[in-house]
């Protein structure tokens, strides 16, 4: 037989000190509140990479924020103030292995041999919480999900399935069955799992005959098969393969897929080592394909039963645990009160149009009617104080095109504040709301009562944050 040479090159040393740690080189991004401007926490790269698009709703400090726009270091985010809105939660708890759930199942079913109960290692109040649990649902008429029966429970467009199989389990069972009916009614179908149940956010109202069909006829030989197609064409995917590619040295470490895009980078890296290593990795890390054949199995062998049923007080604990994670929504107030306190707070200076003297000031400290201190004309125009130089363009005798421009828009901005006063100062001071934006929003209003009741100021702040939301998705990040 030949005999294999090995062979140390120029960057082998390099190599191993990079990857000498399995933990991930991760960048973070800044998420930054666009009422306030704060940065209000960061993401990591994973998150980004995996579920940080323009639109996709995530709790962060407790509440829940949609995501505005995305830029290579920040996150520009819009914090959700609607009432009845389900945001996502991303995390990772350490998870309930699949025997620690299963005894929980079995526990369920032993309610009635109190004697056994009484053996088990645990205070007596927390052992007359979880009896409290099962007689509640008892009292409803309910079966009582457990190690040998799932319980099914629809709810308008949402559905609970009960299943007392563990973190990793519950996992793998979710990511099945939301592909393969997305496959059958060709919409995506949001999931939520914990150790012992399942939540799919649906689309619309879809049978549960026909979960309970998915089960009964998966064939469990095929779901590694099954589990390989979809998460190759998931978000999951993304990350662990940028984080195994770095790993290989087939990225370098300071990679940014940016430079290529996603799409690029797994047409890249399909049917090679890096990408089965992705794959791999991520079924070892997040899925439990043994156990997930030997519960289908089961249930194919009529061991395990499921039972179709209304909604229980065991299945809605799933939404009181998401609901425990999330602080109360900020009121709608709260929010606009913080966009016009930034608002205030910034620095200006004001331009006469008649005499073109300028001075300097701050939002909060303008008076309702500005009016200038050397010629007492009342046609002034503001300016953010970075963009001062341009108030020198009034008095210019030969302005270029360009200059010309710039010189009708302050014209503008001043006709506005003359016609609508401190309203139209606020509104021209957001972030990508120039004079024809402001006049749009400003004549909405009746001039006559726009300053006078909090009712209508608060009308008006909610006018401009939806303008500074529309930029941000538009025209991206804000002028630095």
């Amino acid at each position: 037989g030949k005999l294999l040479y090995l062979q140390k090159r120029q960057y082998t040393r390099t190599y191993f000190l990079d990857n000498i740690s399995m933990i991930p080189d991760e960048k973070t991004y800044a998420v930054v509140d666009i009422s306030t401007r704060h940065i209000i926490g960061t993401l990591d790269e994973s998150f980004v990479l995996s579920a940080g698009f323009e639109g996709e709703k995530f709790i962060l400090k407790g509440r829940p924020w949609m995501i505005v726009q995305r830029e290579d270091n920040r996150i520009l985010v819009s914090s959700i103030a609607e009432r009845g809105e389900a945001p996502s939660w991303i995390g990772e708890d350490i998870p309930v292995p699949y025997e620690v759930a299963i005894e929980v199942g079995k526990l369920r079913r032993k309610t009635t041999q109190e004697n056994l109960l009484k053996q088990y290692p645990t205070s007596k109040k927390s052992m007359q919480q979880f009896i409290n649990l099962i007689k509640k649902q008892q009292s409803k008429n309910l079966k009582i999900p457990s190690d040998t029966l799932i319980t099914i429970e629809p709810d308008e467009k949402t559905i609970i399935i009960n299943a007392c199989f563990g973190t990793k389990v519950n996992e793998t069972l979710g990511r099945i069955i939301t592909a393969l009916l997305a496959q059958n009614i060709g919409e995506s179908i949001g999931i939520t799992s914990d150790p012992y149940r399942i939540i799919l956010e649906l689309p619309g109202k879809i049978p549960p005959e026909r979960i309970k069909q998915l089960l009964e006829s998966t064939a469990p030989d095929s779901l590694e098969y099954i589990l390989e197609t979809i998460l190759k064409n998931s978000t999951y995917i993304r990350w662990q393969l940028v984080h195994v590619a770095r790993k290989f040295g087939a990225l370098r470490k300071d990679f940014d897929y940016k430079n290529i895009g996603i799409k690029r980078l797994l047409s890249i890296f399909e049917q090679t080592q890096v990408m089965d290593e992705a794959l791999d990795k991520l079924i070892w890390e997040r899925m439990d394909v043994n156990h997930t054949q030997g519960i289908l199995t089961q249930i194919q062998n009529g061991i395990i039963k499921i039972h179709i049923q209304g909604l229980s007080p065991i299945g809605t604990q799933g939404f009181e645990t998401i609901r425990g994670l999330m602080v109360p929504h900020r009121a709608d107030r709260t929010i606009l009160m913080a966009l016009k306190n930034r608002l205030e707070d910034t620095a200006i200076t004001l331009a006469c149009t008649n005499c073109y003297h300028t001075w300097d000031s701050h939002v909060r400290r303008t008076p309702k009617k500005p009016q200038c201190p050397q010629c007492k004309a009342i046609k002034i125009a503001v300016l953010r104080r970075h963009l001062r130089n341009d108030a020198t363009l009034l008095s210019k005798s030969h302005p270029k095109k360009e200059e010309q421009k710039t010189i009708q828009r302050l014209h503008k901005n001043a006709s506005l504040i003359l016609s609508y006063g401190y309203p139209a100062i606020l509104t021209q001071m957001a972030r990508g709301i120039g004079p024809d934006t402001a006049a749009r929003i400003l004549r909405k209003f009746d001039r006559s009562t726009l300053d006078k009741t909090e009712e209508e100021s608060l009308r008006l702040l909610r006018e401009i944050l939806r303008a500074e939301i529309q930029y941000a998705r538009t025209r991206g990040f804000w002028d630095k």
